[in-house]
């Protein structure tokens, strides 16, 4: 596929994704229902068939994000995509991190919002502080970045383990053996390794195969692979095989992939280029939302299903909208907490432009 169709599949991608985020933290059962949500048709589905494919969202980003990395990747190349990632992930990281742990610390301290974010007063702690902003513990939607910034940093590491086909093979081997072993890494999440490592594969070694343009035995074999990743997290909720849901989770987002024609994809638009920053920002307004309608109409069922199907386009247009203002009268902080990105300043972006970011 042209260069031009393969920056547009990959900000779809994006994008679908991001919305499955906000939908994974929709689930309202709880706060709407109490202690007898449990058991409640309202919390099985939100917690069942409906969150499998809502949670398939982070290891598609994490695929995305490994294949963008190593995609024509070379040695030189490292310390230039090591320092574009200080901006686009680390800064941010860190200051989001911050904002949220503030954000709680002063609303411990106001009776009303003490309740909706269900923090007590909270001492200030130099020590909790740091915690926060380095190990997101008043952000628990970024530990997927900070297993993203673990990847990152261990970039030579995979490089050297993935240069050759074979070491390759043996690599992902090794990866498959430690997940069927229940071996658990300091920090490290291993499936978020298995993850990455399977797209980096494909980024170095399959690039002519993953990026040849769409055809009907493409589609087919991304739909065979849809069902069979489907078939996988069955097993997973049936029989508990914790290494059924990671291959599960693999062969999805490869098979939409494959099964998805980049030709009749529209051309994106402005607000379909924020997603980091609608996933930075998402969580606020979305238990925001969740908490104060449960509070004003409590047990209701039909508000709680309308609410959880309607705020994946809820979370994503408030924050869209957040986005807009900062971009608007506050373009420097913009750029930084979206990682020097500048959809919601500029409407439109070069293929060159997204490449560079990309990469």
């Amino acid at each position: 596929m042209e260069e031009r169709d393969f920056r547009k599949k990959v900000g779809w991608f994006q994008f679908i994704c991001c919305l499955l985020v906000i939908w994974n933290h929709a689930g309202n059962a709880e706060l709407f229902l109490g202690e007898s949500a449990a058991g409640h048709p309202l919390w099985t589905f939100q917690n069942g068939a409906a969150l499998e494919p809502a949670r398939a969202s982070i290891p598609c980003f994490m695929m995305l994000s490994a294949y963008l990395f190593y995609r024509n990747f070379t040695w030189q190349d490292l310390v230039g995509k090591w320092k574009r990632r200080v901006t686009s992930l680390l800064v941010p990281y860190l200051l989001w991190n911050l904002l949220y742990y503030f954000g709680f610390l002063i609303a411990s301290y106001i009776p009303y919002l003490s309740d909706i974010v269900n923090r007590e007063r909270m001492p200030f702690s130099a020590a909790d502080m740091l915690r926060a902003a380095l190990l997101y513990t008043m952000n628990p939607v970024f530990w997927f970045m900070f297993q993203l910034l673990l990847l990152t940093i261990l970039a030579p590491v995979l490089y050297l383990a993935m240069e050759h086909v074979v070491t390759g093979i043996l690599w992902l081997g090794l990866l498959i053996w430690g997940i069927r072993s229940g071996v658990q890494l300091p920090w490290l999440n291993l499936d978020a390794l298995t993850y990455y490592s399977v797209a980096a594969f494909a980024a170095l070694h399959c690039r002519s195969f993953a990026e040849s343009g769409w055809d009907k035995y493409r589609g087919i074999l991304g739909a065979e692979l849809v069902l069979l990743g489907a078939v996988c997290a069955a097993d997973l909720y049936l029989h508990a095989k914790i290494p059924s849901i990671v291959l599960g989770r693999s062969l999805v987002p490869v098979g939409m992939w494959l099964l998805i024609d980049e030709r009749r994809l529209p051309e994106r638009r402005p607000f379909m280029e924020c997603t980091f920053f609608v996933y930075a920002f998402h969580f606020l307004p979305v238990r925001l939302i969740g908490k104060l309608a449960a509070r004003a109409f409590p047990g209701n069922v039909f508000l709680a299903a309308v609410l959880y199907l309607a705020m994946p386009a809820i979370g994503y247009a408030l924050s869209w909208q957040a986005a807009k203002l900062l971009g608007r009268y506050a373009p420097q902080v913009w750029r930084v907490l979206s990682g020097g990105r500048s959809a919601a300043v500029r409407p439109e972006k070069s293929a060159a432009a997204e490449e560079r970011q990309g990469g």
